[in-house]
């Protein structure tokens, strides 16, 4: 009497050299990442982006850590702060958001990368492909899903750029110190620039 062994599925492990590697929605799910990269996904290619600079990570810890206060003072307003947030903008694109804030409110969620946060910050990282990226591309896919506030952070230019979803596309103001971030999608959050954007 024959036996059938189960199907063993060989995960694939991606890093730097796959930059530019077609891959399905299925495959950059299940895979395996060499770190220390950051991936994400557009128009079905993976897209390759180097680990985060000490400059990046000094520019997205107080802002992470203002965020994460804020969840707790009001566990009744937001129920998560994620960094390196996975949102599916479609079939084709994956994006990786520095931290996304999910509001606690409605029905139940989807799981991810299918539930989208109300919120994210991207920290603007050096070079022109990444500056493209976070103020052109993902503005566009965010705006696409449906993300209410979209923020960038930019420690190159010390502003912050504050995208609000409305029908037509994105409403948009510029913060510099010593002006304060404040969003009606956290009330009583207030982020003094000046300390979140040192000179």
């Amino acid at each position: 009497m024959a036996t059938h062994e189960p199907e063993t599925r060989v995960r694939l492990t991606i890093g730097r050299k796959d930059r530019g590697r077609a891959l399905t929605s299925e495959e950059f799910a299940d895979a395996d990442y060499e770190e220390p990269w950051k991936y994400e996904r557009a128009r079905g290619r993976l897209i390759v982006m180097p680990p985060d600079g000490g400059g990046h990570v000094e520019t997205t810890s107080p802002w992470l850590k203002r965020l994460v206060v804020y969840w707790d003072q009001h566990p009744e307003a937001v129920h998560q702060v994620v960094p390196s947030a996975w949102v599916r903008v479609d079939g084709g694109t994956d994006r990786i958001g520095d931290i996304g804030v999910y509001l606690a409110q409605g029905p139940p969620r989807p799981e991810v990368p299918d539930c989208v946060p109300e919120l994210i910050f991207e920290i603007v990282s050096p070079g022109r492909v990444s500056r493209d990226r976070d103020y052109r591309e993902k503005r566009a896919d965010y705006h696409r899903l449906g993300v209410r506030e979209y923020v960038i952070v930019d420690r190159f230019k010390r502003q912050v750029t504050v995208l609000t979803h409305a029908p037509e596309g994105y409403e948009e103001r510029v913060l510099t110190p010593p002006g304060v971030y404040e969003s009606a999608l956290l009330p009583g959050l207030a982020v003094p620039l000046a300390e979140v954007l040192p000179s």
